[in-house]
């Protein structure tokens, strides 16, 4: 994988009280092309600084559509938020499982499966897409889709252009997956990756138990096209999204 998009999360590294304008202008700076989960207030501020907002943060992490009650008020919040990512060029939600419960496994995905099938096709010709997240249950309890085999057996059954999946990779890591498993299989149903050490979630040390430089060049060239996320928690935010930026793409060059 020689080029890389790198993005970053609001959530984790935008500092409290900081100047958006002056923050968006040195992540670009830094080598940045996206940033992810923004607040609306600072959208304007994002785009100024010629970054593009990758994706926003849809509902149902724990309440989720993977139980047939909460199908109705989930897709009518993902709707909505359709037509927001829609008027401002953001092309990604992210969307969940929901917790499990007493559901099993087939009943959970066959739930999720009705329910995404008919939201996607009201989303038809918004232009905006579902990005869909697995997530470890050590730090999400009790979540579903807690491996990688629920995310890619409900894309692959939904079989539809505008429902991917973002691949964690240290979620999937922590929850017992081996990321390059059937990767060249894997890759046509990822949009999105987020990295962050095994150790704790924080910076992805190029020492560390997860091996990205590996991992990252056992992508073949030109087949993923979306953006590396730094997902992490950060010592010093400015320092450790600096770091990164020199670490992942000098990798890929």
């Amino acid at each position: 994988m020689k080029t890389m998009k790198l993005s970053a999360p609001d959530w984790c590294f935008f500092p409290k009280g900081a100047d958006p304008d002056a923050y968006y202008r040195k992540l670009k700076s830094m080598g940045y092309s996206g940033v992810e989960m923004v607040e609306p207030e600072r959208w304007q501020s994002a785009k100024n600084a010629g970054l593009e907002i990758v994706n926003l943060s849809g509902p149902g992490m724990t309440d989720g559509m993977n139980r047939r009650e909460n199908r109705r008020k989930l897709s009518e919040e993902v709707l909505r938020l359709t037509e927001s990512a829609a008027r401002n060029a953001i092309p990604y939600l992210i969307v969940f499982s929901g917790n499990k419960g007493e559901l099993s496994y087939e009943e959970g995905l066959e739930n999720c499966l009705e329910g995404y099938s008919a939201l996607l096709e009201q989303m038809k010709g918004s232009g905006v897409k579902l990005l869909f997240e697995m997530l470890n249950s050590f730090d999400h309890k009790d979540y579903q889709a807690d491996t990688e085999s629920f995310g890619f057996e409900l894309a692959r059954k939904l079989d539809n252009e505008n429902f991917r999946l973002l691949y964690d990779i240290y979620h999937m890591v922590r929850g017992g997956c081996d990321p390059l498993r059937n990767l060249e299989q894997k890759l046509p149903y990822i949009a999105h990756f987020h990295v962050a050490s095994l150790e704790g979630r924080k910076f992805p040390e190029p020492d560390g138990a997860i091996d990205y430089k590996a991992f990252f060049a056992a992508v073949p060239e030109g087949r993923f096209r979306g953006y590396v996320g730094m997902e992490f928690f950060p010592a010093d935010s400015e320092r450790d999204l600096a770091r990164a930026a020199d670490m992942f793409l000098g990798a890929a060059e």
